[in-house]
């Protein structure tokens, strides 16, 4: 949370202007990450002062990434640690690299779908409740074409009598079908862009088991937790 405040002072009643930043701890690394890129932007365009309170933090200066990302991570360790301790809530997480990959795809997919135009769809990764485990998932509409993320499952939508019926693949079964119609899986997942889904596609889509959405609950991503972070506050 980002607040702004003013104080004049003195007889000329010159004006102090203090940005006031407040991060929630007990949150998944990737918080530290995206507030630090906002912080760093605001002061090269408003180069300023600054008071960082928190414990092994950059006190009155100077910044950096590396001391403001150090006393975040304390911070959040210690609110962890506090919170974890006298939860008796499930508590969701997944690895540190797998959630800050999740995030770095849904902070530059506004820009990933406008390079890619109408033509083709980009969508955010989603996580969710499947089985009981926190896991990654992203929609994929009835063959179109797509850019399919990396994630644990992609949730599969075909027209139905009644409204979108929907099936649930496994990263291991898209990249069995995908990769026999030709498509290789790139660093970040497989970038379907043909004129029309080939055949096997279609096949897939259409015959693809039903899965009960409410089987399915959709997770806060501020609620999925590093599972590094919940280990080392566990022990």
């Amino acid at each position: 949370m980002l607040n702004f405040s003013e104080e004049k002072k003195g007889f000329l009643r010159k004006s102090d202007i203090k940005a006031h930043i407040n991060i929630n701890y007990c949150r998944p690394s990737f918080f530290g990450l995206e507030a630090e890129m906002e912080i760093a932007d605001l002061l090269k365009r408003f180069p300023c002062q600054i008071h960082d309170p928190q414990m092994n933090g950059m006190g009155d200066g100077p910044y950096s990434r590396e001391g403001f990302l150090r006393g975040w991570n304390a911070g959040n360790e210690f609110g962890a640690g506090a919170i974890l301790s006298k939860s008796d809530e499930t508590i969701w997480c997944l690895p540190s690299s797998q959630l800050q990959q999740t995030w770095h795809w849904n902070y530059t997919q506004p820009r990933r779908q406008a390079e890619c135009g109408n033509g083709q769809f980009v969508p955010q990764i989603l996580y969710m409740n499947v089985a009981g485990r926190a896991r990654t998932v992203a929609v994929w509409g009835d063959g179109l074409p797509t850019f399919i993320p990396r994630v644990d499952f992609v949730l599969v939508a075909r027209p139905g009598p009644d409204g979108n019926v929907f099936g649930l693949a496994s990263w291991e079964q898209l990249t069995q079908l995908l990769t026999a119609v030709g498509y290789q899986c790139g660093h970040e997942g497989f970038n379907l862009n043909y004129a029309a889904p080939p055949e096997p596609v279609i096949d897939f889509v259409k015959n693809i088991a039903p899965v009960n959405l409410s089987e399915l609950s959709r997770l806060s991503p501020d609620r999925v937790l590093d599972e590094e972070l919940v280990q080392k506050c566990s022990t």
